[in-house]
């Protein structure tokens, strides 16, 4: 691997902006969040969000062969229709990694943690996060976004050292850019929020969409 800086890259903050349009857009309401995620709890929270967290239970199963945004906007929707809570308004979230046409989900255990990462070594992929939302009048849109990524060349002691982390467990791609795994990523191109697991972003044009 090259040599790394111990500067962090990659902050997570919330821009002034977006907190603002979402202050107009849900003022104090309160959202459920379908997801047990505490890194899309903390973009919503940067964000002034106040959420009730609902973390649904579906097969994460990647099916073989399945197209990746019909994939992960399929399994948003799924976690959306799982949740216990109604009538109120409520966002679910699924983020995959894609290399080629192939999704890499969580990894199972840490060999797959390790395939993952020798895999995605000094390649470009793509971070896809759908997002689905359901209105107090049961409207549901969903929407993916797309970030794409490039790892450095990882050599077999950095992929070892960072699976011993368990930082990469409950990934998908098996790492993430918000910890130690930025020191994995050479470049990025797009949203950060999106790579961590929610695309505050597109969350504010979801939500004018739904309020129009």
């Amino acid at each position: 691997m090259t040599t790394m800086t111990t500067e962090k890259r990659f902050v997570l903050d919330v821009d002034e902006q977006i907190r603002v349009a979402l202050r107009e857009l849900l003022g104090d309401e309160q959202i459920v969040l379908a997801s047990g995620s505490p890194r899309r709890r903390e973009i919503l929270r940067l964000a002034g969000v106040n959420c009730r967290i609902d973390p649904p239970e579906v097969d994460e199963t990647v099916p073989a062969f399945a197209d990746p945004l019909e994939f992960a906007i399929g399994l948003a929707k799924a976690k959306l229709d799982a949740t216990s809570i109604s009538g109120q308004l409520t966002v679910a979230a699924d983020t995959i990694v894609v290399l080629g046409n192939v999704i890499l989900g969580k990894p199972v255990d840490e060999a797959d943690a390790r395939r993952m990462l020798h895999t995605l070594s000094g390649q470009r992929h793509y971070v896809l996060t759908a997002l689905a939302v359901r209105d107090n009048n049961e409207r549901v849109i969903a929407a993916a976004d797309k970030t794409y990524v490039k790892f450095r060349q990882l050599n077999e002691a950095a992929i070892s050292a960072y699976v011993d982390s368990k930082e990469p467990m409950d990934k998908a791609g098996a790492y993430g850019i918000q910890g130690m795994g930025e020191l994995l990523v050479e470049n990025l191109e797009g949203s950060l929020h999106n790579v961590i697991g929610f695309p505050i972003e597109m969350f504010v044009r979801m939500m004018r969409e739904l309020r129009s």
